[in-house]
């Protein structure tokens, strides 16, 4: 128990720290991309106002002595700026037939594949975006004409792609550095839920071992009353009584040895057909007595690797569970079909007066749904957690859902090997 909370807070932790992390890097990683394209287009548009150049005389600060630099502060754009911009234009006709274009800006450019990139936006109809590495766009003159502008923004991409790069490897990283510390801390963190957990356990163990003694006592002063003054009813009551405490210390001792991370079932091969079918049975009798149907559809011979004695447990749980909140009248079915890929599945339904309001406590120990019911129906509340405990310890999985709103199914799926 105490690994699979260690193992749950860590997944927790670990998943907590991806996501932030995640968020954090992809919200970098957009920013700085936006960054870039927000250039190119600030660029882009400072050309298309100049019919493809900078102005010159602004950006070279040959304005009055008083406004040394008069571009607008806001642009991501500087004096330097034309010096540092590798571009190229082109210039189509109405029909969007290249007519000029010009390369004197880039070299990594020359006048034919600037004219294959500028074929491709102008067929798209797109009026911006990227194609490779350049950032363009297109506007349309007053004389019907169209200016294509190509800005290089391969520097710009390059130092995003190397910070998404970077950011990356920086992540995982961090991930294994915080991992490794979240594991070691860990056993820290559960060592006190584990001590608690251990004096439960121990308290359970010699609970368990000094009630028998008083148990033996009282059942034996109870048989040499019976044998005095014969049967009668305080005699019964007290022997049943009896009978339910040693069953709650018997489960309740199993429950915690079953906790156990050295736990281990004895495998062996049973027949759990005949085991489910021996249990079962005794249930039509007292199902008649109670106006109860109880239907039994077990396929024969179905061979699995496990513990008899628990398989017993848990077949005799699920079956008085369902005897127990039975609606009377009403009914119980028990289905167990042939393994399917190495799996058997058993199903045990039965009519009740109410659905449950929250199936998945059902499994939590001394859980009741109906709290009013906890004596009259003769459980604790503990049934159903050993039921899972042992279903656990084969790896398979247990499960209680609705088929409809007057009926209750227990599915158990068990691995044949």
């Amino acid at each position: 128990m105490i690994e699979k909370l260690r193992r749950k807070f860590i997944l927790v932790t670990m998943a907590i720290v991806f996501l932030v992390m995640f968020v954090v890097l992809v919200t970098l990683n957009i920013t700085n991309y936006f960054h870039a394209v927000e250039r190119a287009d600030e660029i882009l548009t400072v050309l298309a106002e100049n019919d493809g150049s900078f102005p010159d005389e602004e950006f070279l600060g040959q304005g009055s002595e008083n406004e040394p630099d008069s571009f607008p502060p806001n642009q991501a754009v500087s004096a330097e700026t034309p010096f540092e911009t590798r571009y190229f234009t082109v210039i189509a006709n109405a029909d969007r037939e290249i007519t000029q274009i010009d390369t004197t800006r880039i070299r990594s450019i020359d006048s034919e594949t600037g004219q294959i990139y500028a074929r491709d936006i102008l067929s798209s109809g797109e009026t911006k975006g990227y194609i490779d590495d350049l950032r363009y766009k297109v506007v349309k003159q007053e004389d019907g004409t169209f200016l294509a502008l190509f800005v290089d923004d391969q520097r710009e991409l390059q130092t995003m792609r190397t910070f998404l790069q970077n950011s990356i490897v920086i992540g995982l990283i961090s991930l294994v550095f915080i991992f490794i510390l979240v594991f070691y801390f860990s056993k820290k963190i559960v060592k006190p839920v584990q001590e608690s957990i251990d004096r439960q356990k121990q308290f359970i163990t010699d609970m368990g071992h000094e009630i028998k003694t008083p148990l033996a006592i009282i059942s034996a002063n109870n048989d040499v009353q019976q044998m005095l003054s014969g049967d009668n009813e305080w005699t019964k009551s007290t022997g049943k009584q009896i009978r339910r405490l040693d069953s709650l210390m018997e489960s309740m001792l199993q429950l915690t040895q079953m906790d156990e991370e050295a736990y281990r079932p004895n495998i062996e091969s049973i027949n759990f057909s005949q085991i489910l079918y021996e249990i079962c049975e005794p249930y039509v009798l007292i199902g008649k007595q109670k106006e109860v149907a109880v239907s039994l559809d077990i396929q024969p011979n179905v061979i699995i690797q496990a513990e008899s004695g628990s398989i017993n447990k848990l077949c005799s749980l699920l079956m008085d569970n369902a005897n127990k909140y039975v609606r009377e009248p009403g009914s119980i079915q028990v289905r167990s079909g042939s393994p399917q890929g190495h799996k058997v599945r058993l199903s045990i339904s039965n009519s009740v007066n109410e659905i449950p309001g929250n199936f998945d406590r059902l499994f939590d120990r001394f859980y009741r749904e109906d709290q009013a019911r906890k004596h009259s129906s003769g459980g604790y509340g503990i049934g159903l957690s050993l039921a899972a405990a042992i279903v656990e310890s084969y790896h398979g999985h247990i499960k209680a859902k609705p088929l409809d709103n007057e009926t209750i199914v227990f599915e158990v799926e068990l691995p044949t090997k």
